[in-house]
C-alpha cells in the first residue's frame, strides 16, 4: 500500500513518466507485495516554484521521493529497494542528488474506507505473511 510523491522538475515527456512509473512500481512492489495498491503522484515543478538553500530557481533542481509505507520491511530490502527507485529517477531526469523518505507507518494509524487497518484482523496477518 505505498502512496508515493515524487517532487521533480516540470518538463519529462509522457513516455518518460511511463517507463518512470513502472520502474518505481516494480521497485516498490518487491519490497511491499500485499496488498497490491501502490500510488505514485508525480508533482512537477517550474523553477520559479522551488528553492533550495535559499535560492528560488536555483540550479540543478533536486528532486525528492516522499513514500508513505508499512512498517516491518527489512532494512537490506529497503536498501535494494532505494537503489532501484535512485537509478529510475536518475534515469528519468538525468539530475543529480535524489533525496528519499520513507515514512513507514503501523497499521492502527491507517485507515482505509473509514476503518483502521489494525481492525481487519484477516489483513494483518496477511501483512505479517508477507513482509516475514
Amino acid at each position: 500500500m505505498p502512496v508515493t510523491y515524487l517532487d521533480v522538475p516540470a518538463g519529462a515527456d509522457l513516455e518518460t513518466k511511463r517507463e518512470l512509473v513502472h520502474e518505481l512500481y516494480v521497485a516498490l512492489k518487491e519490497a511491499y507485495p500485499f496488498p497490491d495498491d501502490t500510488r505514485i503522484f508525480i508533482r512537477e515543478w517550474p523553477p520559479e516554484s522551488v528553492s533550495q538553500n535559499g535560492v528560488l530557481g536555483s540550479e540543478p533542481f533536486r528532486p525528492a521521493f516522499v513514500a508513505h509505507v508499512p512498517q516491518g520491511v527489512d532494512r537490506d530490502v529497503k536498501a535494494t529497494m532505494v537503489e532501484k527507485l535512485n537509478a529510475a529517477m536518475a534515469k528519468a531526469y538525468g539530475l543529480p542528488w535524489f533525496i528519499t523518505f520513507l515514512h513507514e507507518h503501523s497499521l492502527d494509524v491507517v485507515a482505509v474506507d473509514g476503518e483502521l487497518l489494525a481492525d481487519d484482523q484477516q489483513r494483518v496477518e496477511d501483512l505479517r505473511a508477507a513482509y516475514s
